[in-house]
């Protein structure tokens, strides 16, 4: 009997939402040469003792303690947040540099309510900022919040489909390091777990950078006093690799673009832009001390926005019946209710509009719904697809976003059993038609608390079909 989890205690739940993917008919794809190629890579990483350690995770005892998830919204602390650097982000700096800029001048605060909450800034720099941020914590001596942050750079790299091998490996790697020197041992192990999996089964990775990782895991292993593990790690680390030629493919859905903005949106940005610039310029000035019109200011600037902006996606939705552009005015509507759900959770450190913060639920509300038509949507996309393949390929793949969406806190109350249900349906297609291509995400018990794992083909069957 097959054996589907139950509701992953990291995720929250939720209703369900009207996006639903259908995996893609027909027969077995025809096999082009890259695939033959990475057949032999794999059947040669197989011949150099790969094991899975999928198989493996059901089997070992796992004696660490696992805390349980925490939504990272609930950890953003507003009176720790730097207002004059934070209001940068509503002066027109993106949230990527505005990240990196408190990182540069040490606002912790900052920066994790900018990384938590932005929807923009992309995974790879964004897990990449995490790790950045986790030693910033350290630092401060807060180790609550530095686990947290490996642990999202963490989850990042399981679920996000733009994150090549290399980088899932390394940070991996770097996030068991940082939590096994925080004494999280459990952690520690789920991570340096997943490094391990990605340099024994991965095909794309290079052999010194293989090398490298099953070195590392050896010292890491060794820290958290798992001998055995240490052990492999170590003899693995002196194995012949073989040549890596295949290339990694991209993620098969493009990036939506952002939509053209009327001359009146514009016009309102511009004018926040403006007020946002004026008062962080005298947050600076007067060591936090403003006069309250210029905060009058900001605050109706940002209604004002408000007032044009979602009355004219839903102008520009109703518009035209283009899925692709229905996506990049429903990813435009997030990014904007991203701002406004921020503002209401006093994300940026000060009160700006007092009316939103009685209404930050309905705000939240509005940004579930907003998700759940930008996942309908790409289903839909994904369905009109005339490729099998690629249907197969983006079905995993935007499941995938929408977890790790809902995990990270952005996509509120989604449907996580649900969706993992529907991951389970893609990945298993996908192991019958491109079996060993990439690692599948699986739901695993740590020491009794539910995390999201990658592991191989064999691994994955095993975790699914167990009776």
């Amino acid at each position: 009997m097959r054996v589907m989890p139950s509701q992953p205690k990291i995720f929250s739940g939720g209703a369900a939402s009207s996006g639903h993917l259908a995996s893609g008919a027909g027969g077995s794809p025809s096999r082009s040469w890259g695939l033959i190629v990475l057949a032999i890579v794999i059947g040669l990483l197989v011949l150099v003792g790969a094991v899975s350690l999928g198989v493996f995770f059901l089997l070992r005892e796992q004696p660490f303690d696992v805390p349980e998830w925490q939504d990272p919204l609930t950890l953003v602390n507003a009176d720790l947040i730097d207002p004059a650097l934070a209001l940068a982000g509503l002066g027109g700096v993106p949230d990527g540099d505005l990240s990196a800029r408190a990182l540069n001048q040490a606002r912790a605060d900052t920066a994790f309510s900018v990384l938590v909450f932005s929807p923009s800034i992309g995974d790879r720099e964004s897990a990449g900022d995490f790790l950045l941020l986790a030693n910033r914590y350290r630092n401060d001596n807060r180790p609550e919040y530095a686990v947290a942050c490996y642990r999202l750079a963490g989850t990042i790299a399981t679920l996000s489909p733009d994150l090549p091998d290399t980088v899932r490996a390394e940070t991996f790697v770097l996030a068991g390091e940082g939590l096994a020197d925080l004494g999280q041992f459990g952690l520690a192990q789920l991570y340096f777990d997943q490094a391990y999996n990605v340099a024994t089964v991965s095909p794309y990775l290079q052999a010194a950078t293989r090398r490298n990782v099953f070195q590392r895991l050896h010292q890491g292993y060794q820290v958290i006093d798992d001998r055995e593990r240490a052990r492999v790690s170590l003899e693995r680390s002196a194995e012949a690799f073989p040549v890596v030629t295949v290339v990694e493919s991209p993620p098969v859905l493009p990036v939506a673009e952002p939509p053209l903005m009327s001359l009146e949106v514009q016009q309102s940005e511009a004018r926040r832009w403006e007020a946002a610039q004026v008062l962080a310029s005298e947050l600076v000035e007067h060591g936090g001390r403003v006069p309250p019109e210029l905060v009058t200011a900001l605050g109706g600037a940002l209604v004002a926005e408000d007032q044009a902006k979602l009355p004219y996606f839903d102008s520009q939705l109703a518009a035209t019946s283009q899925l692709s552009v229905q996506i990049s005015i429903i990813q435009a509507r997030i990014n904007w209710l991203a701002v406004k759900h921020r503002v209401a959770r006093l994300g940026y450190g000060i009160s700006l509009v007092p009316e939103w913060e009685a209404e930050a639920e309905a705000i939240r509300a509005d940004l579930t719904k907003s998700y759940e038509l930008l996942f309908a949507l790409y289903a839909d996309l994904i369905v009109a697809m005339p490729d099998a393949e690629q249907i197969d390929l983006a079905a995993e793949e935007i499941l995938r976003r929408e977890i790790l969406a809902g995990t990270l806190g952005r996509y509120p109350n989604y449907p996580a059993e649900q969706r993992i249900t529907q991951l389970y349906q893609a990945a298993e297609r996908l192991v019958e038609v491109r079996p060993g291509e990439k690692m599948r995400v699986v739901v695993l018990p740590y020491n009794g608390v539910d995390s999201l794992v990658l592991v191989d083909d064999a691994g994955f069957l095993a975790a699914t079909h167990r009776d």
